[in-house]
């Protein structure tokens, strides 16, 4: 019956996004997103693998009736500095604290306050990609790897292409010596932008509600069902121009820390909180 409800409001016509039709959006929000490398199916506080993807999602409703959704990237050997805790890169924060001490680490770099966390596994991307079907997504060049012990396998080549399930997960977990996490991130921006294409069209309509129900084996949030639910229909509503994609200023150093910038991080904040 919840379904078929959902899925009947999903047939609706979408129009904009704005604070003035959806009281949950009144107001900023700030969902911190976790992806973590051992999760073990509970409650959230037990989810402390490191975090391999750290990522602070900003919606932002404007007077102007629409809708802005930032995501803000945090490399995940980012240097952070934690008293009382001997570890210096943030992607350790989950698996010593888990997301509490992650979310006290987020928001000591972006000074802003974190209203929700959501953690998930490979398995859930895994899961979401299967979910969605096949995607355009631009390969910015040929992309070749091979690491038998862990059973992967990466072979694409550069254009623009239309990568299936498979193909997609591929061209998430790449990663060179060039640029590593950076080139990564640049790459999950992609997938952001093709991902908000996809949920618009028409045959995600039930997918959206079958991912919601089905997703709690391998994704945990403190946030709702009605708060998930409110979100997948945001993100049907935007267009490409209403999503802002960034990374967190800074350099590589030596030891693999990335060494934030924290002028550069104020002047990026600046622009996502204060954007008219």
């Amino acid at each position: 019956m919840l379904l078929g409800l959902c899925a009947f409001w999903l047939l609706q016509p979408q129009k904009p996004v704005s604070r003035h039709r959806n009281k949950q959006l009144e107001k900023p929000k700030s969902i911190l997103l976790l992806g973590a490398d051992a999760l073990f199916p509970g409650k959230l506080k037990d989810w402390n693998g490191r975090s391999d993807f750290i990522a602070l999602l900003y919606i932002d409703p404007q007077s102007n009736g629409k809708t802005r959704v930032s995501i803000i990237s945090i490399p995940r050997d980012s240097y952070i500095d934690l008293k009382n805790y001997k570890f210096h890169k943030i992607n350790s924060a989950n698996q010593v604290g888990g997301y509490q001490l992650t979310k006290r680490a987020v928001k000591r770099l972006l000074k802003i306050e974190i209203d929700n966390v959501a953690v998930f596994s490979m398995k859930a991307v895994e899961e979401l990609v299967e979910q969605l079907g096949s995607m355009k997504i631009f390969v910015p060049k040929d992309m070749y790897y091979q690491d038998l012990s862990a059973g992967l396998y990466i072979d694409l080549k550069a254009g623009l292409k239309e990568l299936n399930a498979g193909q997609i997960m591929q061209f998430l977990r790449y990663r060179d010596n060039f640029d590593g996490d950076i080139g990564r991130i640049k790459r999950q921006h992609m997938f952001f932008r093709a991902l908000i294409k996809r949920v618009a069209e028409k045959d995600m309509i039930f997918k959206l509600v079958y991912i919601l129900k089905n997703s709690g084996k391998s994704f945990l949030t403190d946030m709702s069902f009605k708060e998930m639910f409110e979100l997948g229909i945001l993100l049907r509503s935007l267009s490409e121009e209403s999503f802002q994609s960034y990374t967190l200023p800074g350099d590589f150093a030596k030891g693999g820390y990335w060494i934030t910038k924290p002028d550069e991080i104020n002047s990026m904040m600046q622009e996502i909180l204060h954007h008219d």
